[in-house]
């Protein structure tokens, strides 16, 4: 039975191939993401080494010269764009960092490249014909990384922010609503747009609202108007958050760099670093004793944001939690996420909030990319009666209702899957999954 859905999986894959990279889905994302890479190149490690290659090597055209890795690099389009924003409405073209040629967004997404590389290097047949690949790949991450902690981590605390909710990849999380509410919107002074994720009529009460697509576009403006300086902007932006998913995959990254770096024989010494300096500043600054978990923190204002979210433990990644602080965490994972009931892991919100919602987007939903994170971190600490239900019930979502952009939590749901179907990196973590 599992090996059929390795077939589908694969196939998955290759359906959504464009002859240059790995589109998410068939058609509601038609250009290439930033961390979907990622997490589609390792599905590809388990089958087809040379299309990995080709899916991290095409990412990293858009790097820009700064470092920055964008969110989204787009292929070219006739007629009118079926995804918004578009290459036109993000006004890249006249940045000066940004290479020739090559159509990106002005933001990025959460650093996966570096423990995806690393994954991949343990995945493929031949190590040894692997190294050249990592020995290409290692400066462009390393220049990635260099960005966030120089542009990103001002105070130098190794926590480097995002400005914008789409660059943690969990756009519409609780976690943002305070930030985001914050912000004051003249709708007369908006650009004009029109939002292309609801053609699906369904999909309208699963997707982030008009008042959060307002916002979305109120922040790209801004930085389209700054031409995407970093000073003016690290001066100007509304939202500046310390997310501990996008700093614990940071974390992790850096973490398996140095590995990489033993491998081909290169100077670790930054990742050493900048790992020691991020894992002190988790746990000094965005750990809450209080609900054992980690806080996001609001720069802007100055305060922490109370986190019920998947992104909470995303640290467990990358050991940055001590035992007993994994342990807690696990617990509150296990009792108070899953609201003590008869649910899939992980949702992408406490079930015992006021706010969860099943079946709308990062406000409840399982995703198979954040448990497949989580069942790293638990099996990292041991944890393996957790790691081997998050394993056994993301393979279970997958066999029984499909490759689907995200779940709905509760096991007694008949029908299934939310978003898109024929998701790429549901199918190349499924991959992964039963490969592990």
């Amino acid at each position: 039975m599992t090996n059929n859905y390795s077939e589908q999986a694969k196939s998955v894959l290759q359906s959504n191939w464009t002859g240059e990279f790995t589109k998410p889905a068939p058609h509601l994302y038609p250009h290439q993401w930033n961390w979907d890479s990622g997490f589609i190149a390792l599905g590809y490690s388990h089958f087809d080494e040379d299309s990995a290659k080709k899916e991290l090597r095409h990412l990293f055209k858009g790097q820009w010269a700064n470092g920055m890795l964008p969110q989204i690099q787009f292929k070219k389009e006739s007629g009118i764009s079926k995804y918004f924003p578009g290459a036109d409405f993000w006004q890249t073209s006249k940045v000066l960092d940004k290479p020739k040629n090559v159509r990106t967004s002005g933001i990025t997404m959460p650093p996966v490249h570096g423990f995806i590389l690393w994954h991949m290097a343990n995945n493929v047949t031949d190590k040894q014909s692997f190294l050249p690949f990592i020995r290409e790949m290692f400066p462009k991450i390393k220049r990635l990384h260099q960005y966030l902690y120089v542009y990103r981590d001002l105070e130098k605390e190794g926590l480097p922010y995002i400005r914008h909710p789409w660059s943690s990849g969990t756009d519409n999380s609780p976690v943002w609503d305070d930030v985001m509410n914050r912000i004051e919107i003249d709708r007369f002074e908006l650009p004009t747009y029109e939002r292309k994720d609801l053609q699906n009529k369904k999909a309208k009460s699963h997707r982030p609202t008009d008042a959060d697509y307002d916002r979305y576009v109120y922040l790209v403006d801004l930085f389209r108007k700054n031409n995407y300086n970093e000073e003016l902007l690290d001066q100007l932006s509304p939202f500046k958050v310390q997310d501990p998913l996008f700093i614990g995959i940071l974390n992790y990254s850096n973490e398996c760099m140095v590995k990489l770096a033993e491998i081909i024989d290169v100077d670790a010494t930054p990742f050493i670093n900048w790992r020691n300096l991020t894992t002190k500043g988790l746990n000094s600054k965005l750990w809450n004793e209080s609900n054992k978990r980690y806080d996001a923190y609001d720069l802007v204002n100055h305060q922490r944001l109370s986190n019920f979210t998947c992104n909470s433990f995303i640290p467990l990644l990358s050991g940055a939690p001590s035992v007993e602080r994994a342990q807690q965490m696990l617990q509150v994972m296990f009792n108070e996420h899953l609201n003590n009931q008869d649910h899939y892991p992980c949702p992408s919100f406490a079930l015992n909030q006021e706010k969860a919602n099943y079946e709308k987007y990062w406000r409840g939903p399982v995703w198979i990319n954040i448990n497949w994170m989580l069942y790293l971190g638990c099996k990292r600490y041991g944890f393996t009666e957790a790691a081997t239900a998050i394993r056994d019930g993301s393979i279970e979502l997958i066999e029984k209702f499909g490759f689907h952009e995200y779940f709905d939590p509760r096991k007694s749901i008949l029908k299934n899957g939310y978003g898109t179907d024929n998701f790429s990196w549901s199918a190349a973590l499924y991959l992964e999954f039963i490969n592990s």
